[in-house]
């Protein structure tokens, strides 16, 4: 049962007014028992400080003045004045002690030989020594009792109109409470205050405490009351609305509380209808994602996908929920797809069986996200890469096509200038025949024949290039790049020393195989050197570098050449150009669909004069695989 907020707000006024009440009584209980026990030490020691306080003083001022005459007389004097006093006050029993000290607060007479010459030193000292009033308080006696300690300041008086007075000293008395009186003093106590004495006073307090009280939960529980059930039926409405302060009857502070209530339900309402729209709009895009969305919560709980999701695992969209997907994710533990919220696993391809026996190739990455501020949770995107490979066989495909177009473009180009050649050399020696043979004769069909031969081996070089860039590879094999460029220096060797060019080799130590062609690995290599001996008519040097880093091996070619023609940039590696005299274009490009069959890549660098360097990227067994 639910106890209103006025009852509530009443019991606690009328608890805090009894507690207040109580408290009250004992606090003022306290204050006078300790006032009586102030009162019993300042009566205790009272009647000896008005009997004694006057004539002590007197002596105190004689004594002081003796400091003042000749030294000798005050050492003569002080050893019996000490004993005097002692003497003296040992008839006086409610004095303790007796203390003359002068102005620099130094001990000259005491009725305890063993503190004279001693000094008061301290701040404490210091402040009760410094008052030029009598100075009375009470301390512990050390024994287990107190005493009362005066200070009295003791002045020279000189006669009226003969100069000021002057400090000589003080005087500290300490006074024991006077047995007798204390034996009396319970006979002359003040009466005690009883708590009984203060009940009306009490009872008044507390029912002006519990009227204060109902008074207050009348003001404040009951337009309180009203704005809580404004707000349960506001937040009935969802937030919705509003709430009207002028129907409940709440003004002051409490019609502000309501605007700003309004305001916050206005802002509220906003970013729902805001939020619906996102999520609507979230949803619609995820769904028309080609690729899978499997989101993952805290608790390990599928909590969203998309239609892709569900195709990919091979799951009808109708019935799917969350029971339904973990189970379908469960049934495929080649996607080994990490549960746990908040963690992932590299992107990695897989291959997922359907019903039936065919497999679907999929791509699975997983992304750490916040479905909430500061709860972890995954996101596993599936991505069906059937459809992609496809569509890029498709586009090899059209590749192939556009790159045999442009061989056959370039080929009747290169084929048209040999076949003119030969045809004019032909007629020549169609001219000559069945004439009789002379010199001039002989000479002419010579070096017709001899041109025919040239043109003859040129388109044959020229088809061989041509058939190397069209003819299918043989299966790969692991390949040791180290033995495939020991091969082409030793096939180069001659040239290279003909052109007076050195060629030098830097290998890295284990570097890994390669997957492909030998052969083909070796046309590409061999090339690379060429052209470089080639582009140093003069002579010079080729270094052959090979490494390996990030599963890719490299294979780098650099010359002291006089390096590439940067207006032959982008044309580098088109068939139709060529930096060599009478060259057929084909040597670059031949190395590039060379380095792209076996999933590489050549790229070079060139300043012009200061050589080039080409360099094949190819990715390792490993990595290919």
């Amino acid at each position: 049962m639910r106890v209103p907020l006025s009852l509530r707000i009443f019991l606690v006024s009328v608890a805090f007014t009894v507690a207040s009440g109580i408290i009250a009584v004992f606090l003022v209980h306290q204050t006078f028992q300790r006032y009586y026990e102030r009162w019993e030490r300042s009566l205790a020691t009272l009647p000896s400080e008005q009997i004694y306080d006057g004539s002590a003083s007197e002596i105190a001022r004689s004594l002081l003045l003796r400091l003042e005459r000749a030294p000798e007389v005050k050492e003569r004097d002080q050893d019996r004045i000490t004993a005097g006093l002692n003497a003296v006050l040992r008839e006086i029993p409610s004095i303790q002690s007796f203390l003359v000290l002068d102005r620099d607060r130094r001990i000259q007479y005491a009725n305890q030989p063993s503190v004279v010459d001693l000094a008061f030193t301290g701040e404490e000292s210091a402040s009760l020594v410094a008052s030029d009033q009598i100075v009375r308080r009470n301390k512990p006696s050390g024994i287990g009792g107190y005493v009362t300690e005066v200070m009295i300041p003791i002045f020279d008086v000189p006669p009226a109109g003969q100069g000021e007075r002057r400090r000589l000293g003080s005087l500290i008395i300490d006074y024991t409470p006077d047995e007798a009186l204390v034996a009396r003093i319970p006979q002359m106590r003040p009466p005690s205050v009883k708590p009984w004495d203060s009940m009306f006073p009490l009872f008044a307090f507390l029912l002006a405490g519990v009227g204060g009280g109902i008074l207050v939960a009348g003001l404040t529980a009951l337009p309180v009351r009203r704005l809580d059930r404004a707000l349960v039926d506001f937040r009935d409405r969802g937030f919705r609305g509003g709430i009207d302060a002028e129907r409940l009857g709440l003004g002051g502070e409490l019609a502000l509380t309501v605007k700003a209530i309004n305001e916050m339900g206005g802002r509220l309402e906003a970013l729902d209808s805001r939020g619906r729209e996102r999520e609507a709009l979230l949803g619609t895009l995820s769904q028309s994602l080609e690729e899978g969305m499997i989101a993952i919560d805290e608790r390990e709980v599928p909590v969203a996908w998309n239609a892709a999701a569900l195709r990919i695992l091979g799951v009808p969209e109708e019935g799917a929920d969350e029971a339904v997907v973990r189970a379908a994710v469960d049934r495929h533990p080649e996607l080994s797809i990490g549960w746990s919220a908040g963690s992932s696993l590299p992107s990695r391809s897989v291959e997922i069986s359907r019903e039936g026996g065919d497999s679907v190739p999929v791509q699975i990455t997983e992304v750490p996200f916040e479905p909430r501020p500061g709860v972890s949770g995954t996101l596993v995107l599936l991505r069906d890469l059937a459809t992609l490979r496809k569509v890029e066989a498709h586009l090899l495909e059209a590749g192939r096509f556009a790159v045999l177009a442009h061989l056959a473009g370039s080929l009747a180009h290169e084929i048209r200038n040999p076949l003119h050649s030969i045809g004019l050399n032909a007629g020549v020696v169609q001219q000559y025949v069945g004439k009789p043979s002379t010199p001039t004769a002989l000479l002419a069909m010579s070096d017709s024949l001899q041109t025919i031969q040239e043109e003859t081996r040129r388109l044959t070089d020229l088809l061989n290039n041509y058939l190397g860039l069209l003819r299918s590879a043989p299966e790969p094999v692991f390949v040791d790049v180290h033995e495939v460029c020991r091969r082409v220096i030793q096939l180069l060797s001659y040239a290279a020393m003909k052109a007076k060019v050195d060629i030098k080799f830097e290998r890295q130590a284990d570097l890994p195989p390669v997957l492909g062609v030998p052969d083909r690995l070796q046309q590409a290599v061999l090339n690379l050197v060429l052209n470089a001996i080639q582009a140093m008519p003069q002579g010079g040097k080729v270094e052959l570098q090979t490494s390996e880093a990030a599963g890719l091996v490299r294979v780098s070619v650099t010359d002291t050449g006089p390096g590439l023609p940067q207006a032959l940039a982008e044309q580098l590696f088109d068939t139709r150009v060529t930096t060599k005299p009478g060259g057929s274009g084909l040597g670059l490009p031949l190395v590039r669909m060379i380095a792209e069959a076996h999933g590489g890549s050549v790229w070079y660098r060139s300043d012009p004069g200061k050589g080039a360097t080409f360099t094949l990227v190819l990715p390792t067994a490993r990595e290919a695989a």
